[in-house]
């Protein structure tokens, strides 16, 4: 089950940096969250969610990890949830898909090295950081560089990256919903929403998730009966 926000000016959750580089030859843009500052960085309890997509093919991977003991990170590629109450699922191994947990990441600094493995190809990963987004500070959000959250949830035309800012109006919020072709990688449109608008799930890439209609999304904002957020069904898709 995930939890919710109630107040912008409350101290937060969000501890989230993106990277940009490569698997193999392959540019990808890879975003994780970690929960060290609400976990007190607790050795059980250091879980990593995820999303990352391949440049070329522009269809977000959700992940799900742990942080291991030497630093690095085990990251398993999962599959959407089914609804805003549910987590993404990591399927069993298979003859199809021998590696359920593909990738481990060591960061340091700005950087990020790793691997990807499918049991039988192992190709090298190196990123580098492009962004990073903290609110867990009571007194004020810090967000470095372009916070663009890849969903969980895409629709059949579009990749779906919600814009993260903060300013002295507003401690944190997703000022932009960013739709982006899937097949032509060109931005369509940038949805504006107001403060308090992406700051509800405690995953922020179920911020925006499955709407019934197949043509719209469902976006949380703050708000709502017992401050359990509001959703708002959003038109995307002609």
């Amino acid at each position: 089950m995930l939890l919710t926000a109630t107040s912008s000016a409350r101290a937060g959750w969000y501890e989230i940096e993106n990277y940009a580089g490569t698997i193999g030859s392959m540019p990808i843009h890879l975003s994780l969250q970690s929960y060290d500052v609400v976990d007190r960085n607790e050795p059980g309890q250091w879980h990593i969610d995820g999303s990352y997509y391949y440049d070329a093919h522009r269809i977000p991977i959700p992940l799900q990890g742990k942080r291991q003991p030497d630093g690095s990170m085990a990251l398993c590629e999962a599959i959407e949830p089914d609804s805003f109450a549910d987590s993404p699922r990591v399927p069993a191994a298979s003859a199809t898909r021998p590696v359920p947990c593909p990738i481990v990441l060591k960061v340091s600094g700005t950087k990020a090295l790793g691997e990807w493995r499918d049991g039988k190809n192992v190709l090298p990963i190196a990123l580098h950081q492009v962004g990073s987004l903290n609110d867990t500070d009571r007194q004020s959000a810090r967000v470095a560089g372009v916070v663009e959250i890849p969903m969980w949830h895409h629709t059949k035309n579009h990749l779906l990256l919600g814009v993260y800012e903060t300013s002295r109006d507003c401690s944190l919020s997703m000022i932009r919903l960013r739709l982006v072709n899937i097949k032509s990688g060109l931005i369509d449109r940038d949805m504006k929403f107001d403060c308090g608008t992406g700051v509800v799930a405690t995953s922020i890439y179920a911020n925006v998730y499955r709407a019934n209609n197949p043509r719209y999304v469902t976006v949380i904002s703050q708000g709502g009966y017992h401050g359990m957020g509001n959703d708002e069904d959003v038109a995307v898709d002609p």
